[in-house]
């Protein structure tokens, strides 16, 4: 079995396997979405809306298919993405777009991409809008994976969510002045480790808010208060 046919269930984090088949093939994803997509029918809070037709951005690869939420937002998924990955990302994609509803309106489209020789977990890219993640992978990786990197891609898209980040630093435990994330082109250096930075805290704390829970350990120790204070900014409360 190739790696377009499946790349859920084959990584070493220790997280619980989920067999392949047991995701909807994409081909009836599609047909089930399309018509919710040409009908019109879609509504906040009803079900995403998948088609194939999106125009593509230069220098990008192919869509595999276009995952659009009633909410606005649409995640584009790219033909490196495995039918069983697809699957699992829309089904992901809705939660974290129930989560950030009243946010939606600045969030902008995301695409995904799947790597196999990618080092790190996953990674964002600002300038494309697109994440990148390790495949193959347990579902509880992948998904920690898609709201981890979806988080910084608010960060990038949302002007307002600097409006959260004094009340956040504070629940975190960061000191007012603490550096939001490491200055652009420049990685954090040894004083400043990557569960040291503010950006990571936020986007861990999303895992939980969206998730329930975080299924993949990380160095980051997440404050209960800090999830509230991002859960009240998500609510626009």
């Amino acid at each position: 079995m190739n790696e377009l046919q499946t790349q859920i269930g084959t990584n070493t984090d220790g997280a619980r396997r989920v067999n392949p088949f047991v995701f909807p093939p994409i081909c009836a994803l599609l047909a089930a979405w399309a018509l919710l997509l040409v009908a019109g029918c879609a509504k906040p809070g009803g079900p995403l809306a998948i088609s194939t037709t999106t125009p593509q951005p230069p220098m990008l690869q192919a869509t595999r298919a276009a995952v659009c939420s009633p909410y606005g937002p649409c995640l584009l998924i790219e033909s490196s993405v495995a039918a069983d990955f697809a699957s699992l990302a829309a089904d992901t994609w809705e939660a974290f777009l129930q989560t950030f509803a009243p946010r939606a309106h600045c969030i902008g489209d995301v695409r995904l991409r799947a790597s196999q020789t990618l080092k790190e977990r996953a990674v964002y890219d600002p300038v494309t809008a697109t994440v990148t993640v390790q495949v193959p992978g347990s579902a509880a990786f992948l998904q920690s994976a898609l709201v981890h990197e979806w988080a910084h891609h608010i960060e990038f898209q949302c002007p307002e969510q600097t409006t959260m980040r004094a009340a956040f630093l504070a629940a975190a435990g960061f000191p007012p002045d603490a550096a939001w994330r490491p200055e652009p082109g420049r990685a954090a250096n040894a004083s400043q480790a990557w569960e040291t930075i503010p950006s990571e805290h936020y986007a861990e704390a999303a895992i939980q808010l969206v998730l329930g829970r975080r299924a993949v350990p990380t160095q980051v120790r997440v404050r209960a208060e800090a999830v509230r204070v991002l859960q009240a900014w998500a609510k626009n409360d």
